[in-house]
């Protein structure tokens, strides 16, 4: 058979490709990177909106001048390099849908996102930075207050990872967002940098989920201590892992006025990783009996990490020698398991698979307010809301609300499929049901505005 490659000389499928696809209704910009192995060929890809670089596609097979490889993601993908070996054009299938992209040789500059959101000065209330000297370092942030006395103050806790004040992700800043919508409305907000991040000092590389929870205890202490908040009611509202840990302060600390979680866990966090990684498996289009194999797997893995001493390593035959005892080596060599080793390995992480956030529920008495985004594919909302409501009850809670905000995705953004994907090229940052909701739920306990 002639390779179409040697039809053309010169023209080869090796190196970058760039394109755009839509996906509901938004386009999505990736590029693509074509490399041979010694067994066939590579891809991976980049999605510079998602500032996500070499991730893996899978089943590549080039022939004839014909790419074909599946995304989990968009789909299958085929695609023909055209005679002048400039552009491919192509498309991806997922199901019954098909979304063409044309892809142009090289890397394309990306363009800056659009984010009507986030506030502009000049501001309607005080913005002041502050510095807390905490147990790992020097804590950075900003405080928020609004216009005479606030009616409450929201300690603002982001997500896993290295977050600043504004939980910055995908170009949106929806802290910032938060925080402006809280001022609008009489309430006080504070929003720090994590360890080692922006403007705060300290050593991220050995944190652990209780080193987090001491840090926004050391903020609160030093909120309260403020003479200008003596008379203020301080709460909290966190955002994924940051309600969980936020959830940990609130049970440790009786004079927390309030907890609201965003995105937060109520299942075993083992649990929540197993659960993501099916259905990872399933828009691979992965058949039901490999995915049945890989539940198991996945929970003997996240045993076998909580157990492990933090200084013991796992490595990738290690992991692969569990997975031959569930017969789930295919699942986990098409979740590209060996690029997640590194996280596998952190503190923080196996610090995660210890909590049992039922236990940090049962020991919360602050009003609680939990919401969920229905489309959440990171933190699936029924199981977890419905997980957060039985602890709650079985703590005999006196003040709980538990929500489910139709259509919205992880960071609480109007979405259609609650992909990752679908983050950065959504213009909005913090759907207004969601800010509404929030402080609608504050109302009701913090009564109307001092003036």
């Amino acid at each position: 058979m002639i390779d179409h490659n040697e039809k053309h000389a010169g023209c080869t499928l090796e190196g970058a490709w760039s394109g755009s696809t839509d996906v509901a209704g938004r386009s999505v910009a990736l590029v693509l990177h074509v490399a041979r192995a010694d067994d066939g060929w590579t891809v991976h890809a980049d999605f510079p909106q998602l500032h996500r670089s070499g991730m893996p596609f899978s089943d590549v097979s080039i022939e004839s001048g014909e790419l074909r490889f599946r995304s989990r993601s968009l789909g299958a993908f085929e695609g023909r390099l055209a005679d002048d070996g400039e552009r491919v054009e192509g498309m991806f299938r997922d199901g019954g849908t098909v979304r063409p992209i044309a892809l142009q040789r090289g890397v394309a500059a990306p363009r800056a996102p659009a984010r009507p959101q986030h506030p502009q000065p000049p501001f309607d209330y005080a913005v002041e930075d502050v510095f807390i000297d905490g147990p790992g370092g020097r804590l950075a942030g900003t405080l928020t207050t609004p216009r005479g006395r606030a009616r409450a103050l929201a300690l603002l806790v982001p997500g896993s990872g290295a977050m600043d004040r504004d939980e910055t992700v995908f170009d949106h800043k929806p802290f910032l967002v938060l925080a402006d919508h809280l001022a609008r409305h009489g309430y006080a907000s504070l929003r720090l940098d994590d360890r080692g991040v922006g403007a705060s000092t300290g050593d991220r590389s050995a944190i652990t989920l209780r080193d987090e929870a001491d840090d926004q205890r050391c903020a609160l202490d030093w909120l309260a201590a403020r003479a200008d908040l003596q008379h203020v009611p301080i709460g909290l509202i966190g955002h994924s892992m940051g309600a969980t840990v936020a959830g940990i302060v609130a049970g440790e600390c009786p004079r927390v006025a309030f907890l609201v979680s965003m995105a937060g866990a109520g299942a075993a966090l083992a649990e929540v990783f197993a659960a993501r990684e099916g259905d990872a498996l399933r828009r691979l289009g992965v058949d039901a009996g490999v995915i049945g194999r890989h539940a198991p797997f996945a929970r003997a893995l996240f045993d076998e990490l909580r157990d492990r001493p933090v200084d013991a390593a796992i490595d990738a035959a290690q992991i692969f020698a569990i997975a031959e005892r569930f017969d789930a080596a295919e699942g986990a060599r098409k979740l590209g398991i060996e690029a997640w080793i590194a996280r596998y390995n952190e503190p923080w992480f196996r610090s995660a698979l210890r909590l049992d956030p039922t236990q940090a529920l049962a020991r919360i008495a602050a009003p609680f307010l939990a919401i969920n985004g229905e489309r959440d594919l990171q933190v699936p909302s029924r199981a977890n809301l419905d997980a957060i409501a039985h602890a709650l009850r079985a703590a005999a809670h006196r003040d709980f609300t538990i929500l489910e905000l139709p259509a919205l995705n992880h960071l609480f953004q109007t979405c259609t499929t609650g992909e990752a994907y679908e983050y950065p090229v959504i213009e909005e940052t913090f759907a207004p049901i969601a800010l509404d909701t929030i402080r609608g739920w504050l109302d009701t306990r913090f009564g109307a505005p001092v003036a």
